[in-house]
């Protein structure tokens, strides 16, 4: 299988000018790199079985005004530890053969070296990371399974969180909001908030078709992905069901990017970790009953038609999503693209967790135990165990964040007497999606059931 990537970033600086005698100026050349990657993997799938000869292959062309001398860090990685390091002339190709007697992870990495050969940082990177790429290979990813132990009170548990969550009645304020011309008469939108244990209401927007009768609509409630951000209004899908766009914090929706931004950087700042070390107060604790409660809220509202409750998201997202499938009988389909917060046990057996990766430990250490034991809870895996209704995952195997290894941890956790499916992409990143699902959510809703 060949996968051309291309990566444009321009450094963009102010135009300088010199004012002569003559009024004439001068504009300082503006320097862009143009870096096209292609990359093979010898099976279109990317999935082989134990023992199978994989050849992972990858080169760096480039175009554009940019340095000579280019050279190329060529990596071959298992499970994300370095195998093989190559450093190479940027036109030569990388080729790597191997196999793994194991199930896991292989990865071919490409990094853009310059004259020194060190790493060329993407200036369009708010992270600083340098222009790479790559593709990979699974082996046999249906043995895959969480890297740690189920807790046996795990039902328990979360049975207590949904009765503190029962004492709080379920209020909503719905505050109208405009929708735009496109959809004046077409769309009513409110933003919404609704009470909740944990802290914070449930915050989103709510649209649905104007005139809707009662008991005439699917509800479609999307989760977001890592960050701090208002919710979005849903106005295209709601022209014909329910949508509730939910935002992941229960903060306000509609304010300024400074306002995000301030959270992101005070109150929410590194909220992933915080008090990681204790079930009942760890930060996601909040969201995840957030989630219960959204599906409370969307079930109550008398234009559901009490039969199509699907629910979907990517990444953080794509965990809610699945939490929420499996907290919420009722839940119809759930679509997850790129989960996170599975396989947190995945160091225990030489793995990486998936994001946000809250410890990691040599296997039989007794390194982060109290972390270990806390987010055990709120390891999605142990979710997927639970979840009946129609479920699509997807997961790329160039993907860093959300890595394959811990989506197919979750995956294989769904039960096999739930219909189930899995997408997946050897060159598929961590802003991948799942193929597909739209028109399968648009049938649902088509068939009525």
């Amino acid at each position: 299988m060949r996968i051309f990537f291309t990566i444009l970033a321009a450094l963009v600086f102010p135009f300088s000018t010199y004012c002569g005698n003559a009024g004439a100026s001068a504009v300082k050349a503006v320097p862009v790199y143009n870096f096209t990657f292609d990359c093979k993997v010898s099976k279109p799938s990317g999935i082989f079985k134990k023992g199978e000869e994989i050849v992972l292959s990858g080169r760096m062309l480039e175009k554009g005004t940019v340095p000579r001398n280019r050279f190329v860090c060529a990596q071959l990685l298992f499970n994300e530890k370095v195998r093989e390091t190559r450093i190479l002339p940027a036109a030569q190709e990388a080729v790597f053969r191997t196999s793994s007697d194991k199930a896991g992870w292989f990865m071919l990495r490409l990094t853009v070296l310059d004259e020194k050969k060190k790493p060329i940082i993407n200036p369009a990177s708010p992270w600083k990371v340098p222009f790479r790429s790559g593709v990979g290979a699974m082996v046999a990813p249906e043995e895959i399974r969480p890297g740690m132990a189920e807790p046996a009170d795990f039902d328990e548990f979360w049975k207590k969180q949904r009765a503190e969550l029962d004492k709080v009645p379920l209020k909503a304020v719905r505050t109208p909001v405009a929708v735009g011309k496109r959809y004046e008469g077409k769309v009513l939108c409110w933003d919404v908030k609704v009470e909740c244990a944990g802290g914070m209401p449930v915050s989103g927007y709510l649209c649905m078709p104007v005139g809707a009768k009662p008991g005439s609509l699917p509800v479609q409630v999307s989760y977001h992905g890592a960050g701090v951000r208002s919710a979005y209004k849903p106005l295209n899908d709601g022209q014909h069901m329910i949508s509730f766009n939910v935002n992941a914090h229960g903060i306000e929706n509609g304010k300024s990017a400074d306002f995000y931004h301030s959270l992101n950087k005070n109150e929410l700042k590194a909220y992933p970790h915080r008090n990681k070390n204790n079930r009942e107060l760890f930060y996601f604790r909040g969201m995840f009953l957030r989630i219960m409660r959204s599906l409370d809220y969307v079930k109550s509202l008398p234009e559901w038609n009490g039969k199509i409750l699907i629910v979907t998201g990517g990444s953080q997202g794509g965990a809610q999503a699945l939490v929420a499938a499996a907290l919420e009988p009722r839940v119809t389909f759930c679509g997850s693209n790129v989960p996170a917060l599975c396989d947190h046990g995945g160091s225990l057996v030489e793995r990486t967790p998936g994001w946000p990766r809250l410890y990691r430990a040599k296997p039989g250490s007794s390194a982060h135990e109290k972390v270990a034991d806390a987010v055990k809870y709120y390891d999605v895996c142990y979710f997927a165990r639970r979840i009946k209704c129609e479920t699509r995952i997807c997961t790329g195997f160039f993907d860093t964040v959300c890595v394959p290894t811990s989506v197919y941890a979750a995956y294989n956790s769904i039960p096999e007497t739930t219909p189930k499916a899995i997408f997946t992409n050897p060159i598929g990143t961590h802003g991948m999606k799942h193929e597909g699902l739209q028109e399968r959510i648009k049938k649902i809703i088509a068939d009525g059931k």
